[in-house]
């Protein structure tokens, strides 16, 4: 039986997203993810004997394209039993998906769905791939990165990261300081610059409160970006430790200026300010930030993350990867 989601269900959901996933969620961030949302999200099971076996939802979110308000979806956790599989439930929960759009007025459905998947969503929903979100590395310890691979390297590799070190840009405009609290800033950096992004999630306030302050499990850094003791954005950190011992420094969110000149030397001033090994960070092609992150020593290591949407328009005007403008914040995984 394909139906909504009734109260009681998360718990029959996280067992099916660890039997899928791989891994454990507490009910405390499928509540985060699920119930805090302000604009709410939808959600779709497919139920047999009393157990869900399929699941598909989309989190409703308040976007802005060209100054004026639209609504977007994302398209999370659409996941199927492995032992149900083959049975067309994939197909079944996509389509009641997209009927709960319709009915939601959803403008926009997007996703970064796994390469297998994304091919059976975009034929299931009828939906357009734009292309892979690039991802860029700065290495600012490489000894400790040649030591994870090589451990005769551990003995070296202080002198490695100290003479690398001088490489590292050292002047720099911006400074950051902790802003956790600050939300009437974020309000205010916010209004300034946001008709300078392409298509984008709202990134007020309140977006930073409920997307990374209330988070139960992960630890996010919210910093201010500030040049002549003036706020000129602000930036969401990440911090990751892997099981080789290399920390890793993730620029969840970035906002200010869409000028790839502010934007380097904000990253330059990031990359000087975290004590991680290495850092990374996403940015559409050909965009400011695209450029701006090659200025400041990061390198496009590789593209990830497949972006697909269903335009509910019909206008086009969101058909290409350079209408958007993306980072890891919109992606519930970081």
């Amino acid at each position: 039986m394909i139906r909504l989601y009734q109260h009681g269900d998360a718990a029959g959901i996280n067992e099916l997203h660890e039997k899928v996933f791989g891994k454990q969620r507490s009910l405390a961030e499928w509540q985060w993810k699920f119930e805090t949302f302000p604009e709410s999200a939808s959600i779709v099971v497919s139920e047999e004997d009393g157990r869900i076996n399929g699941h598909a939802a989309f989190l409703k979110i308040c976007a802005r394209h060209n100054g004026k308000d639209i609504t977007i979806g994302e398209r999370v956790d659409i996941m199927v039993d492995p032992d149900a599989q083959g049975r067309g439930i994939y197909k079944q929960i996509v389509a009641r998906m997209i009927q709960e759009c319709v009915a939601e007025k959803i403008d926009i459905l997007y996703g970064f769905p796994a390469q297998t998947a994304k091919q059976v969503f975009l034929k299931a929903a009828g939906g357009s791939d734009l292309g892979n979100v690039p991802r860029f590395l700065a290495v600012n310890k490489p000894g400790a990165l040649l030591a994870s691979k090589l451990s005769p390297l551990k003995a070296i590799q202080s002198p490695i990261n100290k003479l690398f070190s001088a490489s590292i840009p050292k002047k720099t405009k911006h400074i950051l300081r902790a802003m956790t609290g600050e939300l009437e800033l974020a309000d205010e950096l916010y209004a300034r610059f946001e008709d300078q992004y392409p298509l984008h999630a709202k990134r007020d306030g309140s977006y930073l409160q409920r997307r990374f302050l209330s988070h139960p499990e992960k630890q996010y850094r919210v910093y201010a970006l500030e040049s002549n003791g003036q706020a000129d954005g602000y930036c969401v950190l990440h911090d990751e430790t892997k099981e080789n011992g290399v920390t890793f420094t993730t620029i969840v969110d970035l906002l200010g200026a869409n000028d790839e000149a502010v934007i380097a030397d904000q990253l330059k001033a990031i990359r000087r300010f975290t004590q991680a090994d290495a850092l990374n960070c996403w940015a559409v092609p050909e965009s400011p930030r695209y450029r701006g992150l090659k200025k400041a020593g990061f390198f496009h290591i590789n593209s990830p993350m497949p972006f697909v949407i269903k335009d509910f328009t019909g206008t086009g005007n969101y058909d290409q990867l350079t209408d958007w403008h993306l980072s890891q914040s919109d992606v519930d995984s970081y």
